[in-house]
């Protein structure tokens, strides 16, 4: 019942936002890993990832996403999010000061735990995010692109989640290259990640882990494909993981409202 409740509200938000709505678009996602900010989310378990997001008429997407492990024994790794998020380009007018401001806030959602009568029946909470992105026009004319950016990141838990999850929050830096082409983009990302001891009360705070990120875009006339290969140095005596090797493809399509 409590599970059905908690999809009833997700169901309601995208219900209340279509009247304004001026874009749909849906994505299936795979992942060979759940990684988020250098933790794997799905005990190393490959996961279907799909999402819908909504695209108002002030700049803001909402959007609700799952990741939902193929092994449903696993089912206990499920995570439900709605996220809210903005984003403006500040000095518009100055090349030299152009920067894209951004931000978003995510209620996330575990909906059941892997041992309930010892822990919360569900774990749920909050994740805030605001960050900087400046792109460089690497050679005018030739659709090469680099970009420097700064992300935070907060973790905030609710109710008994919050008994057994730290709050606090991660530092993130990147640069990423990406080289449009007619109707592909081909984009290597970097990021190095300090953690302040986010959700895990295990995480020594410090430097996490550096991590490297090759995507490749392929637009048609219908749907959009992107593939990702991804690798993680951790720093163990932060995480206390070792390093990672994931995969994704995202398949997606948008629709005018």
């Amino acid at each position: 019942m409590k599970q059905r409740s908690l999809l009833a509200l997700l169901l309601v938000s995208i219900s209340v936002t279509s009247v304004k709505a001026q874009g749909l678009s849906i994505d299936m996602g795979t992942a060979s890993n759940y990684i988020a900010h250098g933790r794997t989310l799905s005990q190393d378990l490959p996961c279907f990832q799909p999402s819908a997001t909504y695209s108002l008429k002030t700049g803001t997407n909402i959007s609700v996403w799952f990741s939902l492990p193929y092994d449903r024994n696993t089912s206990f790794n499920d995570e439900w999010n709605i996220i809210i998020d903005q984003s403006i380009q500040a000095f518009k007018n100055n090349a030299n000061w152009n920067v894209n401001i951004h931000g978003y806030a995510d209620y996330w959602l575990n909906p059941r735990s892997s041992n309930p009568a010892v822990e919360p029946d569900y774990y749920h909470g909050m994740k805030y995010n605001i960050g900087v992105k400046k792109d460089i026009e690497l050679h005018k004319g030739s659709k090469v692109n680099m970009s420097l950016g700064y992300d935070y990141y907060y973790y905030q838990s609710f109710g008994l989640s919050a008994e057994l999850l730290r709050n606090a929050g991660i530092h993130e830096f990147l640069v990423n290259f990406n080289k449009r082409f007619k109707n592909t983009e081909i984009s290597t990302k970097s990021v190095i990640s300090n953690n302040r001891g986010a959700i895990d009360p295990n995480i020594t705070p410090g430097w996490g882990y550096f991590s490297q990120h090759l995507s490749f875009l392929v637009n048609t006339s219908k749907v959009s494909l992107r593939t990702s290969v991804n690798y993680q140095w951790t720093l163990e005596n932060t995480l206390h993981t070792e390093n990672l090797l994931w995969f994704t493809l995202n398949l997606s399509r948008g629709f005018k409202i």
